[in-house]
């Protein structure tokens, strides 16, 4: 019953119509935002700041979250429609959303992408009044080692990305943990693989380089003929919405991505990249239709999606309960409401409740401004398809380059962007797919620097880092992912050979 009455509180505070106009401001920032290649929800928060100053603290977190997820939902537009994804959650709309979009169907896979944001996006709301205060004490005993192990199970999703040629997926990942171990060593302060290099200094960001091999890659390998048709029948709300068979398909994956995304989102540093991977890896080995994944499959595009706001919501529980925050985002969040007077910790419900239950509700109305969005200015997503090749193609390496350069204020950025968009290409041509690299490199740095803070907590031990009881649950999970597979057809290989003979 208290949580009911905290509930109607929260609502009570939506009755003032300047918190629903700036939360409405902020899901529409956040998804113009996040289609925009390169920025994200950490640039446009931090970009949309200034706009904090003077609001009551429920009128500017309720901006400030609207911002949030609504680019988690905005960066799927361009990676469905041009194979850009606007910021590193949206990589893996990438494999099946551009497919889908390429037969034609690019209303569908936006319409799910929408709708699976929208699920996950509520579901984790509900998660986050319930179990916040709960999840938060376990999320806080992870140390070093179990953030070590969670890499690693991480890691063995690069399996569910080699498509046809394990060689070259597993080539890719190489390549992905090269580039993460350039920059500065961490504990000996000794400089790898930067060759003189003072930009390297700091190692290479996935951002630019995600933005070179998918989107400058595309560019060059379609630069003559990039038109995607869509009719406009295929625009109608009955057409975007899924049929019975596609929700059968794809809603035990919207809540699988949902709650693993929530979970992954609560953990500092893990963030909606790493939950869209595990998501769509997790899909992919559900699936009874594994092998039609990357080809343009809508339960593709759902996994992802409902992970990277999931994991959105779920960043928000250490930042409030904990102070401690979850991801890029929810720091600068945290920022704005220290400037506003409010300090996020075991006591921000009870001190500010006002404010906090005014912001679980804002969650909802945002997840309702969201999908009126999502589905009702489709066409105008849409629209960017019929505008020329040439000029599409400027018009989005343009945009590459900008946000490349916003990243750091560097040219140095760029020059980054746009060579490993040269690698993509020749990727591409020799048929190496480019989603092990960035999860590779995306995971790599993160498994290095807990692997070595663990060893020198534990003194070099190992062993003692491996027995963790988390660590070590989850590493067996992590085996069983990378070697279930293989251990299971190489058996059914012989109980054929044995019922052949």
């Amino acid at each position: 019953m208290n949580l009911l009455q905290n509930l109607g509180l929260g609502f009570s505070i939506l009755a003032d119509p300047m918190v629903i106009l700036y939360s409405l401001i902020g899901v529409v920032c956040g998804v113009i935002i996040g289609a925009l290649p390169g920025l994200g929800p950490s640039v446009g928060i931090a970009v949309l700041l200034p706009l904090c100053y003077g609001l009551s603290p429920a009128c500017a977190l309720c901006m400030l979250c609207g911002i949030y997820y609504g680019a988690m939902y905005g960066g799927s537009i361009t990676a469905i429609l041009i194979n850009t994804p606007g910021d590193s959650a949206a990589i893996m709309t990438t494999l099946d959303g551009y497919p889908l979009a390429r037969k034609g169907q690019a209303g569908k896979a936006l319409g799910m992408a929408c709708l699976a944001s929208v699920i996950g996006g509520t579901i984790s709301v509900v998660l986050f009044m319930t179990l916040a205060p709960i999840i938060s004490n376990f999320a806080t005993s992870f140390g070093p080692s179990e953030y070590f192990a969670l890499m690693v199970l991480g890691l063995t999703s690069i399996a569910g990305m080699t498509g046809k040629s394990p060689a070259k997926g597993f080539l890719a990942a190489f390549l992905g943990l090269f580039v993460a171990g350039i920059g500065i060593d961490l504990v000996f302060g000794t400089p790898k693989f930067v060759f003189g290099n003072v930009n390297l200094y700091s190692g290479i960001d996935f951002v630019p380089v995600a933005m070179g091999l998918f989107g400058i890659a595309e560019i060059i390998c379609n630069f003559e003929n990039n038109n995607i048709k869509v009719e406009k029948d295929s625009l109608k709300l009955k057409k975007l919405l899924p049929n019975k068979e596609e929700w059968k398909r794809t809603l035990p994956h919207i809540g699988r991505g949902t709650i693993l995304g929530f979970i992954v989102g609560m953990l500092p540093g893990a963030g909606a990249t790493i939950a869209s991977f595990l998501s769509y890896d997790m899909a992919k080995r559900t699936s009874k239709h594994k092998e039609e994944f990357g080809t343009g499959v809508v339960e593709g595009v759902a996994a992802p999606e409902s992970a990277n706001n999931a994991a959105s919501m779920g960043a928000m529980v250490p930042m409030l309960t904990l102070g401690v925050p979850g991801s890029g985002a929810t720091a600068i969040m945290m920022g704005a409401l220290m400037m506003l007077g409010i300090s996020p910790g075991p006591s921000f419900f009870l001190k500010n409740a006002e404010v906090a239950w005014g912001l679980v509700a804002s969650m909802y109305l945002g997840n309702v401004i969201l999908v009126l969005i999502g589905l009702g200015a489709l066409g105008l997503f849409v629209k960017i398809l019929n505008v020329k090749t040439t000029t599409m193609n400027a018009l989005i390496f343009a945009f590459i380059l900008m946000g490349a350069f916003a990243l750091e204020n560097s040219m140095f950025t760029v020059g980054v962007t746009l060579f490993f968009g040269i690698i993509g290409y020749f990727l591409k041509k020799l048929k190496v797919p480019a989603a092990p690299m960035v999860l590779a490199l995306v995971l790599g740095a993160l498994t290095e620097t807990n692997l070595r803070q663990a060893l020198i907590i534990d003194n070099n031990n190992f062993f003692k880092v491996l027995t963790h009881p988390i660590s070590a649950v989850i590493l067996v999970i992590a085996l069983f992912l990378a070697f279930g597979t293989p251990i299971k057809n190489a058996f059914a290989k012989l109980r054929a050979k044995k019922k052949a003979a």
